[in-house]
């Protein structure tokens, strides 16, 4: 909603929206433009509070991780609060973990979602994961001051062993707050609505605030790989790792606001179906969104960029002691690799690097090693040589020598982009 739209409104009208959205559908849920708000961080990973663990695993490695730890995060403003919602950067666990709940001061347990875009016929919890997974959470569940919070789960409906467990490695309560609190403001100025962006685009920001300014982060909406594992393509592109912002079109701390958006790997757009927003936060902490620009092509010379999305994978796409799986990638007819000039494969992986050689990726002829984090999600775009490419079926096929947790290849699968010549 516009900033100008809200406060003609009136606060009374406004509050009322504001409560049917609260309890309205998911779509509400994250920033939208107009709103102001304060995020309060709690980074997990540290010893072994980051797992949660069914309380009646009958496992016994898992009895190590219980009872499930109850944690605190203060939150030191709830004045003029109208709603409020956690973003938990979570990994899916051991497959089929299911039932994943958290819940604030003792209240009730609230539900995180699973993953909504799994094939129709496939149960999501089996699907390996890292997400951004955000929930309303009642205002009369927080306090001013020092709040606790705890996870819990079920058993394993799929691939059971016994042993239902997800992690978290980090979560953001955002609070919400009237119109007329104190937030600072602005706009992006550059580009204009309905604009051609060329490759790697300057975007820049005007912002002001009595506070000052601390920051200005830039997010652009497109058609492109999906970097917070939702499965979602066309969306405002980012994620959060260890509840840090990253995949973003960039970061500005000192005025001109301004940044450099690494167009570099962004497949080609539908004209006009392009859009940015900033997001500015004063150094108090308080958030203000900007409205979008709109209605923005991004046009190349010379060249071209193309995404092509896995096929065919698996469930539990986690490979270890030798394990091979693979997915399929198809480069359709039309395209022509011999005039590709460019090539990388998107990659998310939990434990990618953990024991000897780390992950071992074919495609097709083509094989080598490349590497992830240890008990730890990672993500990265890896260029690959174009001659490995073909058209139709590319397999991409995975193995590991690790003879521990191994190494889970997370949904929505890896992707490939190539650049060609025009």
């Amino acid at each position: 909603m516009h900033a100008n739209v809200v406060h003609s409104m009136g606060v009374l009208a406004w509050l009322l929206l504001a409560t049917a959205l609260t309890a309205g559908s998911a779509a509400a849920l994250g920033p939208q433009p107009g709103d102001s708000y304060r995020e309060y961080v709690v980074k997990l990973k540290v010893g072994d509070n980051w797992r949660v663990t069914d309380p009646n695993a009958s496992h016994e490695g898992a009895k190590a991780f219980l009872p499930n730890p109850v944690l605190t995060i203060s939150i030191d403003d709830l004045s003029d609060a109208v709603r409020a919602e956690a973003l938990i950067d979570r990994w899916g666990g051991h497959p089929g973990t299911s039932e994943k709940k958290i819940r604030f001061n003792g209240n009730e347990w609230i539900e995180l979602p699973e993953l909504a875009t799994t094939p129709p016929d496939h149960e999501p919890l089996v699907y390996m994961s890292q997400d951004n997974p955000i929930i309303g959470v009642p205002l009369s569940h927080l306090r001013e001051g020092e709040n606790t919070f705890e996870g819990t789960c079920g058993d394993q409906v799929a691939y059971s062993m016994g042993w239902g467990q997800w992690g978290w490695y980090g979560m953001m309560v955002r609070v919400y707050y009237r119109p007329d609190k104190p937030h600072p403001t602005g706009r992006i100025d550059s580009p204009r609505d309905g604009e051609t962006l060329g490759e790697n685009p300057t975007i820049a920001a005007a912002a002001t605030g009595e506070a000052g300014i601390s920051r200005v982060d830039f997010l652009a909406h497109y058609e492109g790989y999906d970097e917070n594992g939702d499965g979602i393509y066309r969306d405002w592109h980012h994620n959060y790792h260890n509840v840090d912002i990253g995949q973003h079109a960039g970061t500005a701390t000192t005025a001109p606001y301004q940044v450099l958006w690494d167009t570099k790997w962004v497949p080609d757009q539908q004209p006009g179906s392009v859009k940015l927003l900033a997001r500015i936060q004063d150094e108090t902490g308080m958030w203000y969104v900007t409205d979008p620009v709109e209605n923005l092509s991004l046009a190349r010379d010379g060249s071209s960029v193309k995404l092509y999305k896995p096929s065919e994978v698996p469930e539990r796409f986690w490979v270890r002691a030798g394990r091979k799986a693979s997915c399929n990638v198809n480069i359709p007819a039309g395209d022509d690799p011999s005039r590709a000039v460019g090539a990388a494969i998107h990659l998310r992986t939990w434990n990618g690097h953990n024991h000897g050689t780390g992950t071992i990726t074919r495609i097709n002829d083509w094989s080598g090693a490349i590497p992830g984090v240890g008990h730890n999600y990672g993500y990265a775009i890896h260029e690959i040589p174009v001659a490995a490419l073909r058209n139709g079926e590319n397999i991409i096929e995975f193995t590991s020598d690790t003879e521990h947790h191994g190494v889970e290849i997370l949904w929505p699968g890896p992707a490939l982009t190539v650049r060609y010549l025009r």
